[in-house]
């Protein structure tokens, strides 16, 4: 004969069961899509997102691992290497950055990214 205890204690657990999302994106809702400009300047969009999230280490004082992405040409040098995207993107075998920070949205990312596509002019 099968408790009632035990039957009441499988219901609740299948009860709460069915109320856990198995996907973070439905907890989180839908994607807001980023709005890019057609050309990123680096001038206008690609240095002051570095500004932001970057040289608060990576600056001419403060060369934390001897990068200073204040001089274009060390961040050229980042960019042709794919070292900039796999360690902005948090790539296997890269170095996630920002350090200790969280990791830089989506659209800042795609933001990189379009400018890297494009050349990653000094514009």
């Amino acid at each position: 004969m099968i408790k009632l205890s035990t039957v009441l204690s499988a219901l609740l657990m299948l009860f709460l069961s069915s109320c856990a999302y198995d996907k973070a994106d439905e907890i989180a809702g839908p994607k807001v899509p980023c709005t890019t400009p057609e050309v990123v300047s680096y001038s206008a969009s690609i240095s002051p997102l570095l500004t932001q999230n970057c040289r608060s280490c990576h600056n001419s004082v403060l060369v934390t691992g001897s990068v200073n992405l204040e001089d274009f040409s060390v961040i050229q040098k980042y960019i042709r290497s794919g070292e900039l995207m796999g360690n902005v993107k948090h790539l296997p075998g890269y170095n996630p950055m920002p350090q200790g920070g969280k990791k830089l949205s989506d659209c800042d990312i795609e933001l990189l990214q379009k400018w890297v596509d494009a050349g990653a002019p000094n514009n």
